[in-house]
């Protein structure tokens, strides 16, 4: 991609890429600080008062069984396992505070579709609630959530230890900060929900043994991606695989990626300025998609059918041979309980075309207060939120399940580094991880449908890719025109 291009896409649709600049109090501090991928630690005793969000001086306000007796709901996706490590961690939770807590777990399409109505009720049954960073705009921005910043700096309410300046700043921008005001998500200073769950980029794992034997490196390239396939395919392997059902990240984690890395700027113009024009239908948005149609000798049979579940389950029992994959979705990979392939699976930055940057597009899940929910219970939530997303309850959650990292911290435990070698790749995909620029619009969820059916039908082979970007393209600017995005 040219600088120029580069420049309009960061300038003008990937506004969560900077926070603006504000007072500066301990919270903002400790942002920043992580921001540049400084931690507690790498400041020893020196500024002692402001690690954390509180000084230590003052920990003693804090009362760990404050709102003992309280039952706290709690919303979550099913599906991604955040649900069972968070599970595991209740009787802990509620020996340590006194709180009970209840959590209800449905896929992340009931999920979805769940979270919009209570949010709009007069009053929320969850006290807790996970939500997509992608749907910040839809949730976050009409108001539906309540404002931490309170919480945040009261040492009577978030421990010491807790350090919200260990949050990956990226994650905090992608599904914490928001403008309401403004309708800008990463920018200002106000925050309405802190990382948890599944999250971080997209990377490349690949089966080190199999690439050894035939003489091969890791793809640097789409084109040496491809004949890496070619090469790997035999009767019990497929050369390759990704998500080519109607799913979620088709488009998010295998087109987008490809599409990026091949020069592509998914959008021009602004919301704001009635110009947000699609460039699905380009060279690169078509280029992209024929690169997936292209693997299709080389993938599983049924890859059109694939999601999540199948490419994991498939590459931990040696079928796959590579795949562009959510770093911490396919994590479990590494797991020599769960997986054939963990002592020769590896992974790297995603291939890219000549001259582009290997990248991918920054996903991950936020927990928040519903603005509607019980105001007698919100402290609460608050305390149950900071527990379970404590560098312990964070540890735990990558131990077991190989799922969370939204600290720097995690990726810095060497214990963890040379259990899981992902991680070292996905703390460098976070790093030049894109924000997907449909995500700043509420109608995200309208515009990826639409994308996925007619990629899907690509795949399956009822229409080229020319047609399938065309149909994008034309269905794309239709729903921004009736948004008001594009005049």
């Amino acid at each position: 991609m040219s600088d120029k291009k580069h420049q309009n896409e960061q300038s003008q649709t990937d506004v969560a890429a900077s926070t603006e600049s504000g007072g500066v109090n301990r919270r903002r501090f400790v942002q920043g600080a992580a921001g540049l991928g400084l931690t507690a630690s790498a400041f020893g005793g020196m500024f002692s008062d402001y690690i954390g969000g509180i000084s230590p001086a003052l920990s003693a306000d804090f009362d760990p069984k404050k709102y003992a007796g309280t039952k706290i709901n709690m919303l979550v996706v099913g599906s991604e396992n955040i649900d069972h490590a968070f599970r595991d961690q209740l009787p802990q939770l509620e020996e340590e505070t006194g709180i009970s807590v209840e959590v209800t777990s449905p896929a992340i399409g009931p999920l979805i579709q769940k979270t919009v109505q209570l949010l709009q009720s007069e009053r929320s049954g969850f006290e807790l609630v996970q939500y997509l960073g992608f749907l910040a705009p839809q949730v976050v921005g009409s108001g539906g959530f309540t404002k931490l910043n309170a919480f945040l700096d009261d040492p009577g309410e978030t421990a010491a230890d807790w350090d919200f300046g260990d949050f990956i700043q990226a994650a905090v921008n992608n599904v914490g900060i928001y403008d309401v005001e403004a309708g800008k998500r990463g920018q200002g200073s106000d925050v309405y929900a802190v990382p948890s769950g599944p999250g971080g980029s997209g990377i490349y794992f690949y089966r080190k043994d199999l690439f050894e034997d035939a003489g091969l490196q890791p793809a640097k390239t789409w084109e040496e991606f491809h004949e890496a396939a070619k090469a790997l395919t035999t009767d019990d392997v497929a050369g390759a695989s990704f998500i080519g059902a109607n799913n979620f990240s088709l488009a998010l984690i295998d087109w987008y990626t490809r599409f990026i890395t091949s020069g592509g700027v998914l959008m021009s113009g602004h919301p704001a300025d009635k110009n947000f024009m699609p460039q699905v239908d380009t060279p690169e948005g078509i280029h992209a998609l024929q690169l997936l149609i292209d693997l299709l000798p080389y993938a599983p049979k049924n890859v059109t059918q694939y999601g999540f579940a199948e490419n994991v389950d498939g590459f931990a029992t040696g079928k796959i041979a590579q795949m562009i994959f959510w770093s911490t979705i396919a994590g479990p990979v590494f797991d020599p309980e769960n997986s054939l392939v963990a002592d020769v699976a590896a992974t790297g930055p995603v291939p890219a075309a000549p001259g582009q940057t290997p990248r991918s597009v920054i996903g991950g899940w936020g927990i928040g207060i519903p603005q509607n929910a019980d105001p007698d219970k919100k402290a609460a939530a608050w305390r149950v939120l900071t527990w379970l997303t404590s560098k312990r309850s964070e540890h735990h959650q990558v131990d077991k399940y190989q799922i969370t990292v939204q600290r720097s911290s995690t990726f810095e435990n060497s214990d963890l580094l040379s259990k899981f070698p992902y991680l070292t790749d996905s703390r460098e995909a976070i790093a030049t991880a894109r924000t997907m620029p449909i995500a700043h619009v509420t109608e995200f969820l309208q515009l990826l449908d639409i994308m996925n059916v007619e990629f899907n039908a690509a795949l399956v082979g009822t229409q080229d890719a020319p047609t399938a970007t065309a149909k994008v393209q034309s269905g794309w600017e239709d729903i921004l025109r009736k948004a008001g995005h594009l005049a």
